[in-house]
């Protein structure tokens, strides 16, 4: 149907005696009525078409007003969702700060914080030296903190996207200590720190208890009083959870919470071996002094 250009309500009846509407006047006349009946009639016709044409006009008008609405509410919701994306996004860039509990308090025992590099490792549930959690080496993350280090950012690889991660979070230190070396208070001091803190990261409970029951088995072990104990000890925990992080990465893990007496024998007879030799070199070193002498 074509459009209604104006509305029909406001057009005049029009006159028809004019010569215009001859033709249809003298139609009318010829059929019988007289030219006063024939002009009534021409202008009843005329409100009927004109009556039709004002309710398509209405109805033209009530469409044209629905589609306006619907175009407007598009144009509407379309603004919405791009505010709320805006918002969204807004939100994504606005630094974030978790909740706290207003009735509770510090804890009575604060644990030393390790470097961003071994938090980091832990986060990534990655094998990282014990030295990190020790005393010494909290003291050491605590003198080389600076914060402008810690906002600084790095390119790294991460599962085959290059990202920015925190400077600290590379940086190993050149303090650290391999596990065998540490001494055995260093040892049990870093170890309580690093369950501590493997906890906070959130690793699965069963990673969690084999390496609670793990350490517990290394440091309540017999053999901790024999001349050379606390040394092979500390050389089967560096050795072991290396390996136990290695197997992991590869699909091959086992269970570290077992503690396998075949391969700490070997472990003992390696220091035992390795002591030996460094006497015996120091009574060759010392019988070829006194040669010279």
């Amino acid at each position: 149907m074509n459009r209604i250009l104006a509305d029909p309500a406001l057009e005049a009846q029009p006159n028809f005696e004019f010569p215009a509407y001859a033709a249809w006047l003298n139609a009318i006349v010829a059929g019988g009525p007289t030219r006063e009946a024939a002009l009534e009639q021409m202008a009843e016709s005329w409100r009927l078409e004109r009556q039709e044409r004002i309710v398509l006009w209405q109805q033209q008008s009530e469409e044209d007003l629905r589609v306006q609405q619907e175009q407007e509410d598009q144009e509407r919701i379309a603004k919405e969702a791009e505010a709320a994306e805006e918002q969204r996004e807004a939100e994504k860039k606005k630094p974030k700060i978790n909740d706290f509990d207003a009735e509770a308090v510090v804890a009575d025992v604060l644990i030393p914080r390790p470097s961003q590099y071994a938090l980091q490792k832990i986060k990534s549930m990655e094998y990282v030296e014990l030295w990190y959690f020790s005393p010494e080496g909290c003291w050491e993350a605590l003198d080389s903190c600076r914060s402008t280090a810690e906002d600084s950012f790095g390119l790294a690889k991460v599962d085959g996207y290059v990202v920015f991660k925190p400077m600290a979070s590379f940086k190993a230190s050149q303090k650290a200590l391999q596990d065998h070396d540490l001494s055995w208070r260093q040892f049990d001091m870093a170890k309580t720190s690093f369950l501590i803190h493997i906890d906070k990261c959130g690793w699965p409970d069963k990673h969690q208890q084999a390496l609670a029951l793990f350490f517990t088995l290394i440091t309540n072990h017999e053999h901790r009083m024999r001349t050379r104990g606390e040394k092979t000890l500390l050389r089967y925990a560096g050795f072991v959870r290396r390996e136990w992080h290695d197997r992991l990465a590869q699909n091959q893990g086992f269970n570290i919470g077992i503690f396998n007496s075949a391969l700490y024998n070997t472990l003992s007879d390696d220091v035992w071996e390795a002591e030996r030799d460094e006497s015996i070199k120091l009574v060759y070193t010392s019988a070829e002094s006194s040669l010279h002498d």
